[in-house]
């Protein structure tokens, strides 16, 4: 079972949980104008395997099918159909993400949550939310054209680590 969403990482810090001494002002350095990266993902439950997809500013229904290309590569791979838990999120429901499910449908087949259900669902949410606090809520790079390719750099560099295997998920509900 694979679950599948998608989100935004910025350059711009978003502080979350940083200590700081009592009555003192914490200061970040900024390098001024926001840089976003989007991203889609799945990750595979129970071993934490993580593809994912990428572009620059936003996340679009032309990230999909790319994913989906990557899930049939690994489906045909391993000899494995893959179950995708996606929510109703806009990427997943344009007309060509649409069409690019329907196309995989031998190998991929979609569980679509229902609508207005709890983020605790799909177990990626997490995932992301723990990337947010833990890599993205400290990294600044000195230059914002560095921030895109770092981006990519350290999704890559945990999908292929390993450390996604230590990462203590909650259980699916």
């Amino acid at each position: 079972m694979w679950y599948a969403d998608a989100t935004r990482f910025d350059l711009l810090p978003v502080t979350r949980s940083m200590w700081r001494r009592r009555g003192s002002r914490l200061l970040l350095p900024t390098p001024g104008k926001n840089v976003r990266v989007g991203v889609v993902g799945a990750l595979h439950y129970p071993d934490k395997h993580f593809l994912f997809t990428h572009q620059l500013q936003r996340v679009t229904g032309d990230m999909v099918p790319p994913l989906l290309d990557k899930l049939v590569a690994r489906a045909k791979r391993t000899g494995k159909r893959i179950v995708l838990v996606i929510d109703n999120g806009r990427p997943f429901d344009t007309r060509l993400a649409r069409a690019a499910l329907e196309a995989v449908s031998p190998w991929v087949r979609p569980f679509r949550l229902p609508r207005y259900t709890s983020e605790t669902l799909n177990w990626i949410e997490d995932f992301w939310e723990h990337l947010k606090d833990t890599y993205f809520s400290r990294m600044l790079t000195q230059q914002r054209e560095a921030f895109y390719p770092d981006a990519v750099r350290l999704l890559s560099r945990l999908r292929h680590s390993g450390q996604l295997k230590g990462l203590a998920l909650r259980e699916t509900p």
